[in-house]
């Protein structure tokens, strides 16, 4: 009886996990902490395009998009192929794009999987600034890496490695945020204080800001936490007072895997967001989205499995993450909803996650008018059938856009 139920019991852990990872197609050993290559799972994994396919420059033979909306209402879309990155513009809200572009930088390998990848943002005179982590040679490592175009894309700047400590360790997941003054903030998880002789988990988080405006070319180095999860994507917005708020998966007590918000400049330590009770030996490739309103409303989604909350969720927080309203269940997580991200306009709250129901991969979208308060009924606004990237609501000059790049059927942009 002991051995059945101990069979049970590892079996429903090993289930969990899996369940988390199905909607992208992987499932990953509970010993992953860190960038590890996933296993296959019991649906089969969808390749981004077949061999032949990706011979041509084409954004369907890229694992991940990345959108962004340029100051001018340009939509901007980035993928890393061949170890080169490209771009192209669409000038009439994504309805077409024009030929593709690369970023004439020297070659070099760049990651490009699941919570990891490539951004960009702009500031107010045509500058255009890229961020990527560029895998090292030793297993689990990388660089942050940085270039800069000030003519809009026709030249960039020679890539310079963003963290300082010249360590063969871990720097990946970055976030990039750059305001219309060219403040750059580039949010990462960095290895390079984890001491494995103690045995310590995780990672932290570290920023490094710089303004090539005003000839600001270093990037500071500072930790903000550590103890994070090591492979779930960072959230970052700036709120009305021009701080940066950072929202992660957070390694508390015994592997405790919860979300945690910290806003620079206005916090000593940060704020427990949720309280779900996730404990796993093992990383979910799972990150958090956050976005704040012009009343510095903080809206922030996530997914857990724990024990006392399973699947994606809402919360809305007037005070920086100090106090928060009750969290909301989104979606079916019986059908496998994850990956949630979000955006706030004024009393707009736009929040979408994906689903799997066996057949088809699912885009679900849910609208609030009233500043979180209440939702209407969520709707499914995209499928996919041969698997598909993260989902992301990007905003800018003229509007909401949900970018969701599906593997073999392409990227798929609307606006909301």
């Amino acid at each position: 009886m002991v051995n059945q139920r101990l069979h049970s019991t590892m079996q429903r852990a090993k289930l969990v996990l899996c369940f988390t990872l199905s909607v992208a197609g992987i499932c990953l050993p509970f010993a992953a902490h860190s960038e590890s290559k996933p296993a296959m799972t019991h649906h089969k994994m969808a390749k981004p395009a077949d061999k032949k396919a990706c011979i041509a420059i084409d954004i369907k033979c890229a694992k991940t998009a990345t959108l962004a909306v340029a100051p001018n209402g340009d939509l901007w879309r980035l993928w890393s192929q061949q170890q080169a990155m490209y771009f192209q513009i669409s000038t009439d809200q994504g309805k077409q794009f024009l030929a593709a572009t690369k970023v004439n930088i020297p070659a070099e390998k760049i990651s490009a999987r699941n919570e990891n990848r490539p951004k960009i943002a702009f500031d107010n005179k045509q500058g255009v600034y890229l961020s990527w982590a560029m895998p090292r040679e030793k297993k689990y490592t990388a660089d942050i890496r940085f270039s800069y175009s000030s003519d809009y894309g026709k030249t960039f700047s020679k890539p310079i490695t963003v963290n300082n400590d010249n360590l063969l360790a871990g720097h990946s997941f970055n976030e990039l945020l750059v305001n219309e003054q060219g403040d750059i903030n580039i949010v990462w998880l960095d290895g390079r204080l984890r001491n494995k002789a103690k045995g310590e988990q995780g990672s932290a988080i570290f920023l490094g800001k710089a303004n090539m405006l005003k000839q600001q070319t270093i990037f500071s180095n500072q930790a903000l936490a550590n103890g994070t999860c090591v492979c779930c994507r960072i959230a970052i917005d700036e709120n009305t007072s021009g701080n940066l708020a950072v929202l992660w998966r957070h390694i508390y007590a015994d592997n405790i895997r919860e979300f945690a918000l910290l806003t620079v400049n206005e916090q000593d330590t940060p704020h427990q967001v949720s309280f779900d009770h996730w404990k796993i030996n093992g990383c979910p490739h799972q990150g958090g989205g956050l976005s704040i309103d012009d009343k510095n409303r903080y809206h922030m989604v996530w997914f857990n499995l724990g024990d006392k909350g399973k699947g994606p969720f809402y919360a809305r927080s007037q005070h920086g993450a100090k106090t928060l309203t009750q969290p909301l269940a989104l979606g079916d997580y019986t059908k496998q909803a994850a990956h949630p991200h979000i955006s706030a306009q004024g009393d707009n709250v736009d929040i979408i996650w994906t689903q799997y129901n066996g057949v088809e991969h699912q885009l679900w979208y849910q609208k609030s008018t009233d500043a979180g308060n209440s939702f209407n009924k969520p709707t499914i606004i995209a499928t996919s059938t041969k698997g598909s990237d993260r989902p992301f609501i990007v905003n800018g000059k003229g509007g909401r856009y949900v970018s969701w790049h599906r593997n073999k059927q392409g990227h798929w942009i609307t606006k909301l």
